[in-house]
């Protein structure tokens, strides 16, 4: 790869295409320290950045990678759901692990795998077994031409509305850092955001999206609100959080 990376570089570099990026691995998160590292050795100069899928590892490990290369660029570029897996489960994990937690960890993105997907999980190329019992769409395309959306959907659409353009033509949101702190600090995922305006005498949009998990669900469901304090230059307000996921935002100047 390394080789096809330098190749490429000088290929694009002298056809006018200078400005096109290249990113490397885009594998699982299990080999971060590893394979991308190397990459980085051997063509750092060909390559912007490199891309993580989510089927092993943990997204903790991305930063096996950005510790060791900070100004490489980092994005999250796949993952699938799985028929037949928990609604809420679900939603917990993409949140924790893709939609606040890829981010929070260097990525500039989060995205999912199969777009559009039927109820079996087609179409599949033809002698794969991904997925298992089958791979879920963000969206399902039943046979008689109707459509419904799934966690996936869900997931990203909530943290979405942290980052999307405040203005037509403007700025997406930009992560910027976030801390949560007391004795409920391990119920509460958080992700903090700033986005930009078109126009200087505008107020910037702060976001943060919150995943509150505490289900307290050892054999049942029993989901627990957080009453937590939100502090931003010197003032505060208190907010309780339901078990789910929230988004809130604000505006200040910048």
């Amino acid at each position: 790869e390394a080789q096809i990376g330098l190749a490429l570089r000088t290929l694009l570099n002298n056809h006018s295409l200078s400005s096109v990026k290249i990113i490397g691995y885009d594998h699982n998160w299990v080999d971060a320290a590893n394979y991308p590292v190397q990459l980085m050795k051997q063509a750092g100069s060909a390559f912007d950045g490199v891309s993580f899928h989510c089927y092993r590892g943990s997204v903790s490990d991305q930063a096996l990678f950005t510790s060791q290369y900070p100004n490489k660029q980092v994005y999250f570029t796949e993952c699938s759901g799985t028929l037949g897996s928990d609604w809420w489960n679900d939603i917990k994990w993409y949140m924790d692990s893709i939609f606040i937690g890829s981010i929070s960890y260097g990525s500039s993105s989060g995205l999912m795998w199969n777009l559009a997907l039927d109820g079996s999980g087609q179409p599949l190329l033809p002698g794969t077994g991904s997925c298992g019992g089958g791979c879920r769409g963000v969206v399902q395309i039943n046979n008689n031409g109707t459509w419904s959306v799934n966690q996936e959907f869900y997931s990203m659409a909530q943290a979405s509305k942290a980052i999307l353009p405040r203005d037509a033509g403007g700025p997406w949101g930009q992560r910027i850092g976030v801390s949560v702190g007391g004795s409920l600090d391990w119920a509460l995922v958080v992700g903090a955001y700033k986005t930009g305006r078109v126009s200087s005498s505008d107020w910037n949009r702060y976001s943060i999206v919150v995943l509150n998990w505490d289900d307290s669900a050892s054999t049942t469901w029993n989901p627990q609100p957080v009453k937590a304090t939100i502090e931003f230059r010197g003032m505060q307000a208190t907010y309780t959080f339901p078990v789910g996921v929230t988004t809130l935002w604000w505006y200040a100047p910048n």
